[in-house]
């Protein structure tokens, strides 16, 4: 979710250097692997339309990892204030670097593929708004009551699960076959080499979720536990009307899901083919290891279904 101030930044005004040292420090902790060469794209064999469409995809996508960085520094800031362990944050201050990796490299592409300097502004494409979570603030701790009493963590503990359970359990975990799927279906290199890259950190990401949820949910009580079995359903609405595109899981039920390389493609997929992606996952990867974690997926399922 994101603000978009009028006359605020534009995606290629996050893409500038501040300095030479900031640009060495930068690169050092953030380009962990081989950085795409952007400057090799050649937009001849690309018709505009195709190129408008990919830059807007890109652009979004760009716009969702900054999203990212933004959840997942609120998220460390609130554990760390809860004191928990170093596991955690250490790892969770991993994903907030590759977050920030990840909405570079797809803004960049998306740069390349619309220089809006030589072709003109495409509306909303190169907005670069205020990110904003989909979710309220963390709680602040309670002072204690008295010196020497304990600081009541429960609060943020709770809202934190409830994070983790949204943007890395089911985000990660359902952005790795959509990313796969790209992959595939790219046949422009750098394309390619985009979702590759952000791929090989999306199963990190995803594992970080679940690991570091199962650590949470034995510190929580009864009434928080039964708050995340009820937020799943509303997860599950949010995510589906996202990816899905109005798309029902009785339309594709039944449907052989085919992603193979074919005709030219900029690393983009139809919104029926994301729908086959997403109920796949949820029914052969995330059900499964919520059920591990106690949750009853089955009234989730039902209760995603329900008109608010």
């Amino acid at each position: 979710m994101s603000d978009a101030p009028a006359g605020g930044p534009t995606l290629v005004a996050a893409l500038a250097s501040p300095s030479p040292r900031l640009a060495t420090i930068h690169r050092r902790q953030v380009h962990r692997d081989p950085w795409p060469d952007f400057s090799t794209f050649d937009p001849a064999p690309w018709s505009v339309d195709q190129r408008r469409r990919a830059a807007r995809e890109w652009a979004h996508r760009g716009r969702n990892e900054l999203g990212s960085v933004q959840q997942f520094s609120e998220l460390c800031h609130a554990l760390a204030t809860a004191r928990v362990e170093f596991e955690i944050l250490g790892s969770l201050a991993r994903l907030i670097t590759d977050e920030v990796r990840h909405a570079q490299l797809c803004t960049e592409f998306a740069a390349v593929l619309w220089p809006a300097e030589a072709l003109g502004p495409i509306e909303d494409t190169l907005d670069w708004p205020r990110p904003r979570a989909p979710w309220r603030a963390a709680p602040e701790l309670r002072r204690p009551r008295a010196e020497g009493d304990p600081d009541d963590e429960s609060a943020v503990l709770r809202w934190a699960a409830s994070a983790i359970l949204t943007a890395c359990c089911l985000g990660e975990t359902l952005s790795r076959p959509m990313l796969e799927a790209l992959a595939i279906v790219a046949t422009e290199p750098l394309a390619e080499a985009v979702c590759r890259q952000i791929l090989r950190d999306e199963h990190l990401h995803a594992t970080f979720g679940w690991e570091a949820l199962g650590a949470l949910l034995p510190r929580l009580g009864e009434d928080d536990r039964a708050a995340l079995q009820a937020q799943l359903g509303e997860d599950l609405r949010g995510f589906e009307r996202t990816v899905c595109g109005g798309i029902d899981i009785a339309e594709v039920a039944g449907c052989e899901l085919v992603i193979e390389r074919g005709e030219p493609n900029l690393g983009v997929l139809d919104t029926r083919q994301y729908a086959m992606i997403y109920f796949a996952c949820v029914e052969g990867e995330i059900f499964p290891r919520l059920r591990e974690l106690g949750f009853d997926t089955q009234s989730a399922w039902l209760a995603r279904a329900k008109p608010r």
